[in-house]
């Protein structure tokens, strides 16, 4: 008979070794165990025990993708059929894809072998075959781009035979007991290099039926505050097109205590088709989507979310599957796609490489960069995140050393540019399983990772929680929060929010806060200090300052943003304005908050305003009189170079004599050395 059966996979995972002998003297390394109504796996007296009946389809038992099949190897394995038909195939397989795609040298005890890609069919009589009960020993050999298969110590193929994947292992067909004594894999180089000083115990935790289902739960998305999780669900009886509908967003609340039950939104963010949650901005006000050669999103608005936008940024996607997410400042798409640049593009197989787009000043997004060779390979890269201190990537890989079909790995980005990379660290046997382990999320706390894992599922893919050790933590960052209200009445305002850096006058930060409630958020890097603007129609914007220069570690700061509204004899501090030290000569760091002052009057073109120039009581008044008039007189130069009409300017120097606060501590002084706007006209 001899027939090719569709076989069942069953991983094993691996320990950290260029050199792995397996005896199955025991079970230390994890082999499958479990049984079902038509196979048994067990180890038993230093064998691995295969049972399969007729009705099976046979099996894979894969030993994870510890070795590169791309590069040169030696894998081995002694086998002896106890029982059941002699015509029926088992052997080893190895640069196996999926279920269609991989290499196969297969024998039969009653003297036939078969060498080639699953599917060829090509069986040749041999007498090197010993008959059922006796050991067959296979061997196979890669060198260069040759392959050569040895049964029983004589070679019987040297041939190239291309690999498409990373899986391999050994396999069984149908109505047979078969016993492995023994297999063996050796390659130099392919040790799972860990992150260093990564402590054991770590627990996943399952994150209940209130999330979980029997049902795929995939792409999880957590929150900056770590207090909503947003994530898809396939196939599911309440998904909009019922157990037909291929993918829904669902999301749940954290109570701060638990999960609550997942909400599926409904229209418009669900429809009939497959809805992937791709990436949430920290304020929760932004929704991302990848579909397929483009990227959109909806805004959080009075009445809802709004219509998809059109993101611009123009790729093309080969692949089935892509994965994306927008970083926390909003100017960096990162994502996972495959395209002719693909650092190892090959036509015939479906892997993803991870690229980036970003966005310039005028809001518009570059070519996707492809993020080079240190973090893609010829294997499938995925679902990749950047954490919120924009230098430490997580994703998803099957193309390295690893425990399981896909492991996550992490790096850190070198330098300002987006090629150069550390080189990728296995996450430990403790967050990666032998099975599929992918799409990792983390809040701005860096405190828990959220990840997608079949093992101990209540069904399929489940979403877990893991509590990160320091070592596997991101860069620290800064959350700021708060509401934008109105001055007067504290009434919620739909406000834009954009912060910049003061030493470089880079733009760095921007948010927009929820209209129903005023909400927004905001990540920061430490170790610096930023101006934040706030602005919406009809109002003033505010200008303050936010000093992080002294902090270094992860911090929750709250800060409302009052805008007045616009109204005659309305004054208002131009706080991020700042000059040199006794001198009437604008600082660089001035430039953002003056330009916003031109853009309000340019939206505004019948407001008039004066200028107000005041300082601290260092000095004499006729010194600190001249002071302030000088520093009014070059505000009002900036503002008419920048296209403002000189006669709705005026300004006046009042010195020392209007302070805000007495001139008795360093930070009142500070406090008194400003220039003010007040309205005249709107």
């Amino acid at each position: 008979m001899k027939q090719i059966f569709i076989l069942t996979i069953f991983l094993a995972p691996f320990i950290s070794s260029a050199q792995f002998t397996e005896n199955f003297d025991d079970n230390r390394n994890r082999w499958d165990v479990t049984s079902d109504n038509n196979s048994t796996r067990k180890i038993e007296s230093g064998k691995y025990i295969l049972e399969t009946l007729e009705k099976d389809h046979g099996k894979f038992i894969t030993m994870p993708h510890f070795f590169d099949p791309f590069k040169d190897f030696e894998m081995e394995a002694s086998f002896v059929q106890r029982s059941g038909e002699d015509d029926n195939g088992f052997g080893l397989f190895w640069g196996k894809l999926n279920s269609s795609k991989y290499n196969e040298f297969v024998i039969t005890t009653n003297g036939y072998y078969m060498i080639g890609s699953k599917g060829s069919d090509s069986w040749t009589k041999t007498s090197l075959v010993k008959p059922m009960g006796e050991p067959n020993v296979l061997r196979v050999v890669k060198d260069g781009f040759t392959i050569s298969c040895y049964l029983n110590g004589d070679r019987v193929f040297k041939d190239e035979l291309p690999s498409n994947g990373f899986a391999a292992g050994f396999l069984n067909y149908i109505d047979m007991v078969l016993e492995v004594d023994y297999f063996k894999v050796n390659q130099k180089n392919s040790e799972i290099k860990l992150v260093q000083n990564l402590p054991s115990g770590i627990i996943k935790e399952n994150l209940g039926p209130n999330i979980n289902t029997p049902a795929d739960e995939v792409s999880p998305i957590i929150s900056a505050d770590g207090q909503t999780l947003y994530f898809g669900r396939e196939d599911y009886e309440q998904n909009t097109k019922g157990v037909d509908d291929l993918e829904d967003i669902w999301y749940s609340k954290f109570d701060g205590t638990s999960w609550q039950l997942a909400i599926n939104p409904g229209s418009p963010v669900n429809d009939v088709n497959a809805n992937n949650p791709a990436s949430i901005s920290p304020d929760n006000n932004t929704l991302v989507f990848a579909m397929y050669n483009k990227f959109t999103f909806r805004k959080r608005t009075e009445s809802g979310w709004s219509e998809m936008i059109d993101m611009g940024i123009s790729y093309t996607n080969e692949s089935k599957y892509q994965e994306a997410q927008l970083s926390a400042d909003g100017k960096v798409m990162i994502f996972a796609v495959k395209t002719p640049n693909n650092i190892f593009y090959r036509t015939d197989i479906d892997e993803k490489d991870i690229y980036v787009s970003l966005q310039d000043k005028n809001g518009n997004w570059s070519a996707p960069i492809n993020l080079g060779p240190t973090l893609n390979t010829a294997g499938n890269e995925m679902s990749p995140f950047l954490s919120a201190d924009g230098r430490t990537l997580y994703f998803g890989s099957e193309g390295r050393p690893g425990y399981g079909d896909a492991d996550i790995f992490m790096s850190k980005r070198i330098g300002d540019g987006w090629t150069k990379w550390s080189e990728p660290l296995n996450l430990g046997p403790d967050i990666n399983t032998s099975g599929f382990d992918a799409y990792y999320t983390v809040p701005a706390s860096g405190a828990y990772a959220y990840v997608v894992s079949e093992r101990n599922s209540y069904g399929k893919a489940d979403i877990f929680r893991i509590k990160l050790p320091q070592v596997v933590k991101p860069e620290a960052v800064v959350l700021l929060s708060g509401r934008a209200l109105n001055a007067k009445t504290k009434e919620p305002i739909a406000a834009e929010i954009i912060l910049d850096n003061l030493q470089t006058g880079i733009e760095v930060a921007e948010a927009n806060s929820d209209p129903s409630n005023g909400n927004y958020k905001i990540i920061l890097l430490p170790g610096a200090n930023y101006g934040i603007h706030a602005a919406a129609k009809g109002y003033l914007s505010v200008n303050e300052n936010i000093e992080l220069a002294s902090i270094h570690e992860y911090t929750e700061m709250n800060k409302d943003l009052l805008l007045m509204p616009i109204e005659v004899g309305l004054t208002l501090a131009l706080n991020n304005v700042f000059f040199e030290q006794g001198r009437p000569i604008l600082r660089k760091e001035s430039f953002p908050e003056l330009d916003r002052l031109v853009q309000i009057m340019k939206a505004n073109p019948h407001m008039q305003i004066e200028l107000g120039g005041h300082t601290d009581n260092v000095g004499s008044s006729s010194a600190l009189m001249k002071l302030s008039q000088d520093r009014v007189d070059a505000v009002k130069k900036y503002l008419i170079d920048q296209g403002i009409n000189q006669k709705r300017i005026s300004g006046k120097g009042y010195g020392a004599t209007m302070p805000r606060e007495k001139n008795d501590t360093e930070e009142h002084k500070k406090m008194n050395r400003r220039v003010e706007f007040k309205i005249l006209k709107t």
